[in-house]
């Protein structure tokens, strides 16, 4: 007896060990995590870059003035995410079956290349040369979300999954973070608002080759991990993820209640997470009055607040996990919750209350950075309901939700008559709380964080209700 429990101590030692030790499992997540950063980056730096486009008295006053009026600001805005879902749920489904690595190079590489363009397909080609440019970059950047939960699925082990996972997805807020006020001092700058876009598309360039170079599929695929490294990570997984090829059980994914409460969540995460994204940098240039370079610092500071918290709510969860304090499915609603109905009645109170300047940035603060709850609330809930399948899942919703995000920027564009209209605005954030709110209730209610049975239709899970 004594020699098994020395045994079982000893096994816990080596995985604590290994959590501690840095790894290829933890370059890999870097590089995830940067591949992130670089992603967000090139889709929100339009959000800066319109406004020095559009209205050079703010920016370097020797390039060109783009002539757009608000309508056709918002649908360039949204056009992005024209070509963002069509590509998800299919290539969610070829990077499970074939890995990821490459579907990233190609997101990434084709990203990179027309963002180098987008200064020419502004100037020369118009609202709609713009729109296809951006359109055919969501399609490629549809790769992302899938190919990146495939990875997690392979790399991420038990005990550190939720801040691992939080870490790599937590680089969207860090690419806001960067890439706002940089977009500010570039529009700024001897190069102008086209430097914007030479700059971002060469980072991301950079990014492939790196990639190319030290990425991998999964531990088995690595050329120089460690043995004791990659059987701590294929142990830990052996449970869940299943190591043969499944064909994907679409008819009970579909019939899936936990599966449409992610849906639910992903469409109100959207819809509410995009307009602030999109609009905080005209909200502040046009009611609050602030230059295209305070803007940029102003529209990051949310996304720092919001970056550092999901670091600390990340560790607590796995905390929270590795002591069973409480149920997974109890966890994810705690955290989801805390982000769509903390950020609703931060909107709230913005549209209820004649703040003042100060007040107001509090406020918009406050609603995008405990937006950081999703990342462990339902994002990571994929992970959870079918590791065998975590890629084709985030394509399924994350493709559904950009229904939300195409509406979201229209939708201003079609009650924000005048950009310097608070009442307006106003109601732009009230509707965006009352669905932030009304999506969380129904994953409150519906939703699940245990393995389903379709997981593995070759194996039998007891699902735990």
């Amino acid at each position: 007896m004594d020699d098994m429990e020395n045994n079982k101590n000893d096994e816990k030692k080596n995985v604590v060990i290994l959590e501690v030790r840095w790894g290829k499992r933890h370059i890999q997540t870097l590089l995830l995590f940067l591949c992130m950063i670089i992603a967000y980056g090139l889709r929100v730096n339009l959000s800066v870059a319109i406004v020095a486009m559009t209205d050079k008295t703010s920016a370097n006053k020797n390039f060109v003035e783009l002539s757009w009026n608000e309508s056709e600001k918002s649908t360039v805005l949204s056009s992005f995410f024209w070509g963002y879902p069509i590509t998800q749920v299919f290539i969610g489904q070829m990077a499970q079956k074939y890995g990821a690595k490459y579907f990233l190079i190609g997101s990434l590489g084709v990203s990179g290349i027309l963002t180098l363009i987008t200064p020419l397909s502004a100037i020369h080609g118009g609202v709609v040369v713009m729109c296809a440019n951006r359109m055919i970059q969501g399609m490629a950047q549809g790769a992302i979300f899938p190919s990146m939960n495939v990875l997690l699925s392979k790399w991420t082990p038990t005990p550190e999954k939720a801040r691992l996972t939080s870490f790599v997805f937590s680089g969207t807020q860090f690419g806001a973070l960067a890439m706002l006020p940089a977009t500010g001092l570039l529009a700024s700058s001897a190069g102008g608002w086209p430097s914007i876009f030479y700059v971002g598309g060469i980072i991301t360039l950079l990014w492939v080759i790196v990639w190319t170079l030290m990425g991998a599929n999964s531990p088995s695929e690595h050329q120089s991990i460690s043995e004791e490294e990659k059987e701590y990570i294929i142990s830990s997984l052996s449970d869940t993820t299943s190591k043969k090829t499944l064909s994907t059980p679409w008819h009970e994914i579909i019939k899936s209640v936990p599966m449409w409460t992610l849906i639910i969540a992903h469409l109100a995460q959207n819809w509410g997470y995009m307009i602030l994204l999109t609009n905080m940098p005209s909200y502040l240039n046009y009611v609050l009055k602030f230059n295209i370079k305070s803007n940029g610092y102003l529209s990051a500071m949310p996304y720092l607040i919001m970056w550092l918290l999901i670091v600390v709510f990340s560790w607590i969860s796995d905390y929270i996990s590795t002591n069973n304090l409480m149920s997974k499915t109890c966890q994810r609603k705690i955290w989801n919750s805390i982000a769509h109905w903390g950020g609703a009645l931060a909107l709230i109170s913005l549209y209820l209350f004649d703040t003042s300047v100060a007040g107001a940035i509090i406020l918009l603060t406050t609603a995008l950075a405990v937006n950081s709850g999703v990342y462990t609330g339902f994002l990571t809930n994929h992970l959870d309901l079918a590791p065998n399948f975590a890629g084709p899942l985030l394509g399924i919703t994350n493709s559904i939700s950009c229904i939300t995000s195409i509406l979201g920027p229209l939708l201003v564009g079609f009650m924000v008559t005048d950009s310097c209209n608070k009442d307006q605005w106003g109601i732009v954030f009230l509707c965006s709380a009352c669905i932030f709110f009304a999506g969380n209730l129904f994953y409150v209610i519906f939703g699940s964080a245990n393995v389903q049975p379709w997981n593995d239709l070759t194996k039998k899970y007891e699902v735990i209700t």
